[in-house]
């Protein structure tokens, strides 16, 4: 599975900046403020942007978040000895056995044992790009409750401003799709925050779904029928899907007013704005949630010993 292509899908995303932010550069500051933003030199100046990996990161902790309300086997600390990469690190795995005993974020973001099904861009301004404010912040007496003695100091923010990126997820089963749709909706609802300061009132974004993109590629690509698309997961499209424990088939018809596009080896289809039928596809998700058993619960114990 991870040698071929089968199926993919890009979402265009906007992050609307709703209030000061804050991604910090990780540069020690020899002058300027002592939290500066993260900046890359593009079009001939520096600006801030939004770090895909920062994205990746705050996308894949609110997808653990959903996980675990569900099902709290289904989502490992990335961080513990008990962690699917940790633990395929020791056992060196085949791919496809990696694949089939991960844990379901593990299997959407990846570990040490594979790489992720989803990839983040980094993010750029769209027009001029925001110049950063300078705050000034303290430190809080824990005993007195007014500022420490010597605790003060300062910080780049962002007031305003619309950052455009893409997430491009590759051979997705449905309930991983479905998973990305519900983090998408939290982003839309403003429930999700970006760099830090996040308890001080700081990271308050809002995400924009500008457009969704389904590629199917090869022989199995689905046709419209009667204004509904069958909406294939790997399951469907890949022979040895129950080499890597996946559903076989996986696929659900949805409604698509507009045409496809093919060039005889890629089929394409574009849902624009939010027109995307997200519903249609959520229950995939909580199924395979609520019904998801540990492979690696046994080796899991041994990890927190």
């Amino acid at each position: 599975m991870f040698k071929q292509l089968v199926n993919e899908c890009i979402v265009t995303l906007h992050i609307n900046i709703d209030g000061p932010v804050l991604v910090k550069s990780g540069l020690a500051q020899v002058s300027g403020p002592d939290m500066a933003w993260v900046r890359v030199f593009r079009n001939g100046r520096e600006e801030v942007y939004l770090p895909g990996s920062s994205l990746k990161g705050v996308l894949r902790s609110h997808a653990e978040r959903i996980a675990r309300t569900l099902n709290n086997r289904s989502a490992c600390d990335p961080f513990a000895d008990s962690s699917c990469g940790r633990i395929f690190d020791k056992r060196k795995p085949k791919t496809s056995e990696a694949y089939r005993d991960s844990c379901l974020i593990c299997k959407l973001f990846g570990s040490t044992g594979f790489a992720g099904r989803l990839a983040t861009t980094d993010a750029y301004a769209l027009g001029a790009p925001p110049e950063p404010v300078q705050r000034d912040g303290v430190g809080i007496d824990r005993f007195s409750g007014g500022a420490a003695h010597g605790a003060k100091f300062e910080l780049e923010v962002i007031t305003e401003g619309t950052f455009a990126t893409t997430l491009h997820l590759r051979n997705f089963e449905l309930w991983q799709l479905a998973l990305l749709g519900f983090v998408l909706q939290d982003l839309s609802d403003g429930l999700i925050r970006i760099g830090m300061g996040k308890s001080r009132g700081l990271g308050q974004v809002c995400g924009e779904v500008k457009q969704v993109r389904i590629d199917f590629l090869g022989l199995k690509a689905p046709q419209v029928v009667n204004g509904q698309l069958s909406l294939r997961g790997v399951g469907s499209l890949f022979d040895d899907a129950h080499e890597y424990g996946i559903v076989s088939p996986d696929e659900v018809s949805i409604p698509y007013s507009g045409e496809l596009r093919s060039n005889g080896v890629r089929t394409t289809a574009i849902f624009p704005g939010l027109t995307f039928p997200w519903a249609a596809i959520g229950d995939r998700w909580v199924q395979r949630a609520v019904s998801f058993t540990d492979p690696l619960a046994h080796e899991r114990q041994g990890g927190r010993q």
